[in-house]
């Protein structure tokens, strides 16, 4: 499993297979998990990783400081552009 976590929107990625394609995302109900999570799923249906937004507050510090820091998330920036500089 690799773990990758995008600071600046806070965005946690737990990519549990190098092995598959992404073909399909499930967003789960926000109001169920308290935040939002989506799930990525390859070829063959296989739960491939999960996207969690607000990680900070649904995942434990530790886990996080362990992490990947990378741009995971395309929400703020479009993947061909560079995120704002600070």
């Amino acid at each position: 499993m690799r773990i990758l976590y995008d600071k600046q929107t806070d965005t946690a990625y737990l990519q549990l297979s190098d092995d598959s394609e992404k073909t399909r995302t499930h967003a789960c109900d926000p109001m169920e998990v308290n935040g939002e999570i989506n799930l990525d799923f390859g070829r063959d249906g296989e739960l491939i990783g999960l996207e969690i937004q607000q990680a900070r507050r649904l995942l434990p510090a530790d886990l996080l400081a362990a992490a990947e820091r990378k741009r995971i998330s395309t929400r703020i920036a479009p993947p061909n552009v560079p995120p704002p500089r600070s």
